[in-house]
């Protein structure tokens, strides 16, 4: 019988890496502009009266998730980053479902609500589930964290590259429908 369910480490932090640096550009971006994300929390339906509550709350969560990421409490930052894609992908979800064109508020320039956004936000949500996973005994070496800033950079280009096709595939649709 297996008793031991932890993962060699070097996939579980290159896990918490990606997560971590995508929230904290996610906090970044939203701390820069405050006045546009309480406007995308208002398109999205946060009541009036929470909205000043949520402007300040969600970068400063998204901040904490990369942060926790990073530190011996990796699986609550995996934890929080988990809980918060998942109630992105049910907003937007749930705005796609109804039909309803708005923009992602994801950070960067415009992106429309997609099924995409939705599949990746379920992806990322996975992926933290990974982050979360108890790590192995191997103790990581120098080649490691070569492997590891390697991963996290193409990943980066490589969601790079995936908001560039999905922004191109809303100008074309949006094109064709004028």
């Amino acid at each position: 019988m297996i008793t031991d369910l932890s993962l060699d480490p070097l996939p579980i932090w290159i896990a918490a890496a990606l997560l971590a640096c995508l929230f904290a550009h996610a906090a970044l971006a939203k701390l820069a502009d405050l006045a546009l994300l309480e406007q995308h929390l208002w398109v999205y339906g946060v009541p009036q009266r929470l909205l000043p509550a949520a402007t300040r709350l969600l970068p400063l969560a998204e901040a904490l998730a990369a942060l926790l990421l990073l530190t011996p409490w990796r699986a609550a930052g995996a934890a929080l980053a988990a809980l918060l894609l998942l109630a992105y992908a049910a907003a937007m979800a749930y705005h796609r479902w109804h039909r309803h064109a708005l923009d992602c508020g994801c950070g960067g320039e415009p992106l429309a609500v997609s099924w995409a956004l939705v599949a990746r936000n379920l992806g990322l949500a996975a992926l933290a589930l990974l982050a979360a996973w108890p790590l192995g005994e191997r103790p990581l070496g120098l080649g490691d964290f070569a492997v590891l800033a390697a991963a996290v950079l193409l990943a980066a280009l490589l969601y790079a590259a995936f908001h560039q096709v999905l922004r191109h595939q809303a100008a074309t649709v949006h094109s064709t429908n004028a």
